[in-house]
């Protein structure tokens, strides 16, 4: 019953993370759907709450002043929020992955044997085609631009979000390494304790 239990609660970890991955693309796509007008205020409200934040005296400073501020640091804050976007869809990606290993066919589930593949180029190569995506739609966008700089910007926040997973994917790979080990020695010691019969086995075709 606990080994049904443990099964149940891994696949539902595994499905809590798949959509949280395929919610966050979609969240991506709604803000690259968005126009300029609305992209671009959408980015200067939450500026303000920012600069709110960390600028002492923000609220004693005249409009005009407020907005010379805001257009000398817009800019930069939205390719923050690139960066930032891509790192969460990075790290989400390469937990889905560690964590969908053991459920694939038991021919794909070789390639968790090579870890730095499975967990860091995979997902690498999965954040690098939808930024490149992400940036071409952005290109039928009013007032919007698909640019290779920002998909370079998306990538490197993507790869950061990987290198944060790491420590967990290894924990997950551990985790189901001891649990295979653990399956062996049963079946080991099973057939120590009941060995088959010679001559009793049936040759398979």
């Amino acid at each position: 019953m606990g080994k049904i239990n443990a099964k149940r609660e891994y696949r539902l970890l595994t499905l809590l993370f798949l959509l949280l991955t395929l919610l966050w693309m979609y969240i991506i796509y709604r803000f690259s759907a968005a126009d300029a007008a609305d992209s671009g205020a959408m980015s200067g409200k939450l500026l303000k709450k920012v600069l709110a934040l960390v600028v002492p005296g923000w609220d004693r400073k005249t409009v005009q002043e407020q907005r010379l501020v805001i257009g000398k640091v817009h800019k930069l804050f939205r390719k923050c929020g690139h960066f930032s976007e891509y790192l969460v869809l990075g790290f989400f990606l390469s937990v889905t992955m560690a964590l969908l290993m053991p459920l694939l066919p038991k021919k794909m589930r070789r390639l968790q044997r090579h870890h730095p593949f499975v967990s860091v180029i995979v997902p690498a190569a999965l954040a690098f085609l939808y930024a490149c995506s992400d940036e071409f739609h952005q290109r039928f966008v009013a007032g919007r631009s698909g640019e290779f700089r920002d998909v370079m910007i998306d990538f490197s926040g993507a790869c950061i979000g990987i290198l944060i997973a790491l420590p967990i994917c290894r924990y997950i790979r551990r985790k189901q390494d001891e649990r295979r080990r653990k399956i062996l020695e049963k079946r080991r010691r099973h057939r120590k304790n009941y060995p088959v019969p010679a001559g009793s086995r049936v040759r398979e075709k």
